[in-house]
C-alpha cells in the first residue's frame, strides 16, 4: 500500500524527537564566547569534521555552533547555510590575509626593479653614447610599468599557490 520512502518518512515523523541533542550545553556556550570575538562575520574560514572539510563565509557563532555560508555547486543553485555543531567540529581555519596582497607586493617590488633596472642600463647607456635628452626618465617609467605588471603577476601566482591560514580552534 504505501512505499519505501513513504514508510522511512512516516517513521521519522513518528520518532520522539531527542532534545538533549539540540540544547547548547555550558561548555558550548563557553566555546562560542571564546571563539565568537576571533571571526569577523563574512571572514574564509576552513571548517574539518567529522565528515571532511568544508570551506565557506563565516555566519553566526553562537552556542549552537558555527554558520557556514557555502559557495554555490553550480551556476543555477544558491549558496547554501550550513549550520555545524560544537560536537561537529574537530577544527576552524581563518584566511588571514586578502587575496590581493601578494599582487600588491609582487607589484610594488617589481616596479622597484624594473624601475631600478631599466633606469640604470639607460644611464649606462647614455653616458656611453653622450647626453641625449629625457630618455632615461622614459625609459625608468616604461620599466616601472612593466617591473609592476610581471611582479603583480607573479606575486598573485604565489598568493593563490599558498594561502596564509590561521588555526583559531582545535579540539584536543
Amino acid at each position: 500500500m504505501f512505499d519505501p520512502n513513504t514508510l522511512l518518512l512516516l517513521a521519522a515523523l513518528a520518532a520522539p524527537l531527542d532534545s538533549a541533542a539540540h540544547a547548547p550545553t555550558a561548555n558550548d556556550s563557553v566555546l562560542a564566547s571564546v571563539v565568537a570575538p576571533l571571526v569577523p562575520p563574512g571572514a574564509r574560514m576552513r571548517v574539518r569534521t567529522g565528515f571532511g572539510v568544508l570551506q565557506g563565509e563565516a555566519g553566526a557563532v553562537d552556542p549552537r555552533g558555527l554558520e557556514l555560508r557555502h559557495e554555490a555547486a553550480d551556476i543555477w543553485s544558491r549558496p547554501r547555510v550550513e549550520p555545524l555543531a560544537w560536537s561537529q567540529i574537530e577544527r576552524i581555519d581563518l584566511r588571514t590575509r586578502q587575496p590581493a596582497t601578494g599582487a600588491k607586493i609582487g607589484a610594488v617590488f617589481g616596479c622597484l626593479l624594473g624601475l631600478a633596472t631599466v633606469m640604470s642600463a639607460a644611464a649606462y647607456a647614455e653616458a656611453e653614447s653622450g647626453p641625449g635628452g629625457g630618455g632615461v626618465l622614459l625609459a625608468g617609467a616604461a620599466g616601472g610599468i612593466v617591473g609592476a605588471c610581471v611582479g603583480g603577476l607573479l606575486g598573485g601566482l604565489v598568493d593563490t599557490a599558498m594561502p596564509a591560514w590561521k588555526t583559531i580552534y582545535e579540539r584536543r
